[in-house]
C-alpha cells in the first residue's frame, strides 16, 4: 500500500521500540501520522525522539489533503465518539432534500485483508453491514485505505456525484476543496 519502493508495506514497529531504532538506523527524521491521541501522547514522543536525537515533524495540511473535483463537506472531530456519523447522516438527508446526489466517504474498518480493500462501494443491503445508516437511506458509502483512490472513484460515481460528505472518522487526511 505504499507504493513500488515498499513491495511488502512498510514494517511497523513497536512503539516501545523507537529511542532503539532511531539509534540503530541513524534515523534523522520521525514523521507523527497517527491520529486518535491526546496531545500529551503526541507531546512525550517529540520529546523521546529529540532526546534520541532525531527530528520530530507533524505534517500539515499542504501535505496531507487531497483536491477534489466536487465540493466537499467534512465533517471530522477530534476522538471516537463525539457523534460524528449522526451528524454526517444528517448532512446528507439535508442534502438529499436539496437534490444533491451525496456520495460518502468512510475510513476502513479495522480488520480484513487491507490491500483487498483499497477502494470499497457500498449502496446495497447485502454490502451494508458497518455502513448500514448510509445505505438504508440509498446513500452510496465509499471506504477503504487508499485515501486518494476512493476520492476519484466517489467523484466519478455510477449513480452520480454532487457534493462527497467526508465522514473522516480521526483521521488528518482530509479533501481540500471544503464548502
Amino acid at each position: 500500500m505504499a507504493g513500488k519502493l515498499y513491495p511488502n508495506g512498510i514494517p511497523i514497529e513497536a512503539e516501545k521500540n523507537l529511542v532503539k531504532i532511531i539509534k540503530e538506523k541513524n534515523v534523522h527524521d520521525c514523521v507523527f501520522s497517527y491520529s486518535d491521541v491526546n496531545y500529551q501522547h503526541v507531546m512525550r514522543l517529540s520529546s523521546i525522539v529529540n532526546a534520541a536525537g532525531a527530528n520530530f515533524t507533524l505534517l500539515g495540511p499542504n501535505e496531507t489533503m487531497l483536491k477534489s473535483t466536487k465540493p466537499v463537506i467534512a465533517v471530522v472531530a477530534t476522538h471516537t465518539g463525539c457523534s460524528k456519523s449522526q451528524t454526517s447522516r444528517k448532512v446528507i438527508e439535508y442534502l438529499m432534500g436539496l437534490g444533491l446526489k451525496v456520495v460518502a466517504v468512510r475510513h476502513p474498518m479495522p480488520y480484513g485483508d487491507l490491500v483487498a480493500q483499497k477502494v470499497q462501494r457500498f449502496a446495497t443491503v447485502e454490502e451494508m453491514e458497518e455502513y448500514e445508516p448510509h445505505v438504508v437511506r440509498s446513500n452510496v458509502i465509499y471506504a477503504g485505505v487508499d485515501y486518494e483512490a476512493i476520492l476519484r472513484e466517489a467523484e466519478k460515481d455510477p449513480s452520480g456525484c454532487d457534493v462527497i460528505l467526508w465522514d473522516g472518522g480521526n483521521t488528518t487526511l482530509l479533501p481540500s476543496n471544503p464548502i
